[in-house]
């Protein structure tokens, strides 16, 4: 005879039984998990709301919190094992870490594709745009833009304006990568105030990833809801809304073209020539996976160069020796180069080379741990076994570590 329940005593078992599920799962990763006998806090071990404290409630803060838990527990070597975890395919398949990675959005970039085999064919499409050959062709676009740029702060030198070039840089990059990417740049560079709503809102959509990592179903519904109505419930989050549809229009406009025949450039766009090259297979050429490399590109090639500038600006002006010696180098070369100079002219010169290398040692590209899961093997660090399919996620301070530098 079959015996049911209470409706009012069901209402008091599932949350009894979510309790002790959760008691469970605790227990498991404490006492009984592979990584139960790695060194860290209890908390951490226990659950992912650890991370979420820090990167929510504390802006960020996890990456910090972690060089800190690495000097308390003895462990800053492991920052040697960098050239292990992070390895090209010849040597070992290596996954993402789908929770890590859902801050990015769907999984429909390469950035944020967890599989290793489908991530090296949505690599492999937009990578030879960034080898220096391809890059190097676009010298003439680019220097259209840096010159728009000079023209503007020539006109106003000697005014007593005060310029942030932490919202400038992100209008130059985005111009830039608009025209390689699109062929058509946004006009940011044009803006009287140089856009500083455009840094809010690439600084607020990568803000938000923390979020979206915790809270997936929460980006879905940012992204279904008009514009209109996230900007008055979620003012950051509807900057992310803005950033998708300048997007969106661009690579529907890219679609019509090619669907025409009727290019608007003679010159190798990135998003042009993915959709007309054959040999990439319809399904990765869908609108929402070319809005989603879009926007993956976009924060690429405009936040982590801008900050890459905006370091190099700083420490370039806050340093008048250096100052001074970068323009002696340059006032010497200049004689014995066309007029304006070119790329490959200037990375011959010793110091300006030193100056970006350092600049790039400096700022970071990302600030989030980027992590990898290794599939088919375990892994070993000094006496430690590290099961296959755990997820290891390296400090970004790498480059500022003394061992490595060695």
């Amino acid at each position: 005879m079959a015996m049911f329940l209470p409706a009012q005593d069901l209402l008091l078992l599932y949350p009894l039984l979510l309790v002790v599920y959760f008691i469970i799962v605790v227990i498991y990763r404490l006492y009984f998990s592979p990584l139960a006998k790695f060194p860290g806090p209890r908390l951490a071990a226990s659950t992912l709301w650890y991370e979420y404290y820090y990167d929510v409630m504390k802006r960020g803060r996890y990456t910090w919190k972690i060089a800190e838990l690495h000097s308390q527990y003895g462990e800053e070597h492991l920052l040697r094992y960098y050239d292990e975890l992070y390895v090209g395919p010849s040597k070992r398949r290596s996954n993402k870490y789908e929770w890590s990675v859902r801050g990015f959005g769907p999984f429909l970039n390469a950035a944020s594709t967890v599989g290793h085999d489908l991530h090296r064919v949505r690599r492999g499409a937009v990578a030879p745009f960034f080898s220096k050959s391809l890059v190097q062709q676009q010298e003439p676009y680019v220097r259209e833009m840096v010159d728009k740029l000079v023209s503007r702060l020539d006109k106003l030198k000697g005014t007593g304006a005060v310029i942030n070039l932490v919202n400038v840089f992100p209008c130059l990059g985005t111009d830039i990568f608009c025209q390689y990417a699109f062929a058509s740049p946004h006009g940011y560079l044009e803006d009287p105030d140089f856009a500083p709503s455009w840094h809010k809102a690439v600084t607020d959509a990568s803000e938000s990833g923390h979020l979206f990592k915790q809270f997936p179903w929460l980006e879905t519904l940012m992204r279904k809801l008009p514009p209109a109505v996230v900007r008055r419930i979620a003012p950051d989050m509807g900057s992310l809304s803005g950033i998708v549809d300048m997007i969106s229009e661009k690579v529907s406009k890219v679609q019509d073209e090619v669907k025409r025949g009727k290019r608007s450039t003679d010159r190798r766009t990135i998003f042009h020539d993915i959709i007309d090259n054959d040999q990439i297979r319809p399904e990765e050429k869908t609108q929402g996976r070319l809005l989603s490399e879009g926007f993956s590109l976009l924060g690429g090639g405009t936040a982590t160069v801008a900050l890459t500038l905006s370091v190099i600006s700083y420490h370039v002006i806050a340093n008048p020796q250096i100052l001074q010696k970068l323009q002696d180098e340059l006032a010497q070369a200049s004689p014995k180069m066309s007029s304006p100079p070119t790329w490959s002219q200037l990375e011959q010169l010793p110091y300006l080379g030193a100056i970006i290398q350092e600049g790039l040692r400096r700022a970071y590209g990302v600030s989030h741990r980027l992590a990898r899961i290794s599939p088919d093997t375990d892994l070993q660090y000094k006496e430690w076994t590290i099961p296959r399919g755990v997820s290891l996620r390296a400090p970004p301070f790498t480059h500022y570590n003394i061992f490595v530098l060695k």
